[in-house]
């Protein structure tokens, strides 16, 4: 009987392992098999005229397409291609149609694996029949596509700065005719791609084309080697605090910041305290000497203090529809020197959360950052906190976060502590400042929570003294006065 029990055991462990290896194989030829997507080619690119923006450390293309339906049937979305490596550096993307206010909804598609490519699908806000045109103007910038060349440079040398990219406009479509315009920041231009016939240089302008009859995904090498002395600033992390009271009548505002200096390294490096010493007298012409930030402009009790508490030099200047926070780093930023600072302020209530009284609810509508010019941002974390009470809490963001979550957030004289909402989202820059909207429900009689857990920790406070002056703590029996 058991010899029998063990050749069952051994047959059940047989048929499972089988079938695991036959899901596995059938996985993998599924993977195999299973073609890379193709595009539809239901386009026509009649027309591409494609402008590459180099005048600061983001590159920003626009591409202006006029497209032609060469479909039997009415149309309704068009893909756009970015290949898997700058994809990975892509921050914004923006599609509107030309010569209106008409913007479309652009949503990340299939991705070819093949070609590793990127689509992404534009949704038009209306079907165009056969042999129908449409004009086109994709808005995209790009963070850290650009690469400090030579990587060091001498205390008075200029910095270079090499781009790599593609003569071609990103097009899943057959396209007949387009041309490549490239912006520098200055006329000085070391090196760059000459393609006979097709290249034609204006002071600090390239322009590449015109190229005729150009099919889907074209790619030729565009390589530019150029002077660019601007500081390459990076904000590594940002987190910014809101905390909503409508007891005091105020929205508190913190952001804590860490910046990098990302351009070219100082060949005799040295430290900060040796640059304080003046060992090095000479200035950099890249280095960064001071910051602004753009602040509301009701911002009060306004405080500045970088990572070890010391205040650097700042000052606060106000505009018609801003205050502006100016400020010198206790130290120059040189490529590759750090720094990190903290700073806040308060605005009243009214200037950012509203009372819808037709749905009953209250709408805070922000920016998702302040303004700090340029710069990207690597990961950007903003945390609502809501006043204690508050429920119903709806999120609405005008582009997509990588995460939303939401917790409680306790603080003093808190009872069930307050509402908490996190939003995390990563390569990012100042086209991101739009306004942001939090809504949520808070009853009047909210405003009495606080008091009363004042009141009852007063109370309970009294009555423990109460208690206390009336108890003995002595050993044995007190004697009588006579």
């Amino acid at each position: 009987m058991r010899s029998l029990y063990k050749f069952l055991y051994s047959f059940l462990a047989f048929i499972v392992l089988v079938t695991c290896l036959i899901y596995t194989a059938s996985a993998n030829v599924n993977a195999i098999i299973s073609p890379p997507f193709n595009v539809p080619k239901n386009w026509k690119n009649t027309n591409m005229l494609r402008t590459i923006d180099l005048t600061s450390s983001i590159v920003r293309e626009t591409t202006a397409v006029v497209a032609q339906n060469i479909h039997n049937e009415s149309i309704g979305e068009y893909y756009y291609p970015i290949p898997k490596e700058w994809d990975e550096h892509l921050s914004f993307i923006e599609v509107k149609e030309k010569g209106t206010a008409q913007f479309f909804e652009v949503e990340k598609a299939e991705f070819n694996s093949l070609n590793k490519i990127q689509y992404y699908k534009i949704s038009f806000n209306r079907r165009l029949d056969p042999e129908d045109k449409i004009k086109l103007t994709v808005t995209t910038a790009f963070t850290h596509v650009l690469t400090p060349y030579p990587k060091e440079i001498a205390q008075t040398g200029r910095q270079n700065i090499l781009f790599r990219g593609n003569q071609y406009g990103n097009s899943a479509y057959h396209t007949a005719q387009q041309k490549t315009t490239v912006k520098l920041p200055s006329a000085v231009i070391i090196s760059y791609s000459q393609p006979t016939g097709y290249i034609t240089s204006n002071r600090n302008t390239l322009e590449y084309g015109l190229f005729d009859g150009k099919e889907p995904n074209s790619y030729e090498e565009l390589k530019i080697h150029y002077e660019f002395q601007q500081s390459i600033l990076t904000v590594k992390g940002l987190r910014r605090d809101l905390e909503i009271s409508h007891w005091g009548g105020n929205l508190a505002i913190e952001e804590h910041f860490n910046l990098t200096q990302e351009g070219a390294r100082l060949k005799d490096q040295f430290s900060r305290l040796e640059y304080h010493k003046n060992i090095y007298t000479r200035q950099n012409s890249v280095m960064t000497r001071e910051l602004s930030l753009s602040l509301p402009a009701h911002a009060s009790n306004v405080y500045y203090r970088d990572e070890i508490g010391n205040v650097s030099t700042s000052h606060l200047r106000y505009e018609q529809d801003k205050t502006v926070l100016e400020f010198k780093p206790r130290y120059p930023l040189f490529g590759g020197w750090n720094y990190t600072w903290y700073y806040g302020y308060n605005v009243p209530i009214g200037d950012f959360v509203k009372y819808h009284s037709e749905s009953g609810r209250y709408i805070m509508n922000i920016p998702f950052i302040n303004v700090l010019p340029r710069v990207t941002y690597d990961k950007v974390q903003v945390r609502i906190i809501l006043p204690e009470g508050a429920s119903n809490i709806k999120v609405e963001t005008p582009f997509p976060v990588d995460k939303e979550s939401h917790g409680v957030h306790k603080t003093y004289l808190d009872t069930i502590g307050r509402y908490l909402i996190v939003l995390d989202k990563f390569n990012v820059l100042n086209d991101h400042s739009k306004n942001f909207q939090i809504s949520y429900t808070y009853n009047s009689f909210e405003l009495l929570r606080k008091p009363l857990a004042v009141s009852v920790c007063l109370l309970g406070a009294f009555l423990l003294s109460m208690v206390y002056s009336r108890m003995e703590f002595g050993i044995g029996k007190s004697e009588k006065k006579s």
